[in-house]
């Protein structure tokens, strides 16, 4: 039943946005697919935005949901959980050296490396 709703939902959705749709399900960002498409960031909000209200998504998780209900070759859906567990796998997967150092630990790194110079100049 869920998924023959998700097929005739997919079915109201013009081609860009199926297109757009598939995107989301493959678990590119608005900015990812805008940059795919050569389209504006804004251009892709308003589709995401079309897209969940004729399928009436709560959120691009739903999307994907639907989407992936409403295809017919099973090798499809393999390549579209593919794609998920690949996006699942890379969120987690991220090295805390390299976010925006905060102003604090810029200041206490500056206060350390003035103190070690300080301490060079005085042993030499």
């Amino acid at each position: 039943m869920e998924e023959s709703n998700s097929h005739q939902s997919i079915s109201l959705l013009s081609a860009r946005e199926r297109q757009v749709a598939r995107l989301i399900a493959m678990g590119f960002s608005e900015k990812e697919i805008a940059s795919k498409l050569f389209v504006s960031r804004d251009t892709i909000h308003s589709h995401t935005y079309r897209i969940r209200k004729k399928i009436k998504a709560r959120s691009a998780v739903d999307v994907c949901r639907k989407y992936i209900l409403s295809l017919k070759n099973p090798k499809e859906i393999l390549i579209a959980f593919g794609f998920i567990l690949i996006q699942l796998f890379s969120i987690g997967d991220f090295d805390i050296d390299q976010r925006k150092p905060s102003r604090l630990r810029l200041k206490n790194h500056t206060r350390n490396l003035r103190t070690r110079n300080q301490n060079r100049t005085l042993w030499n």
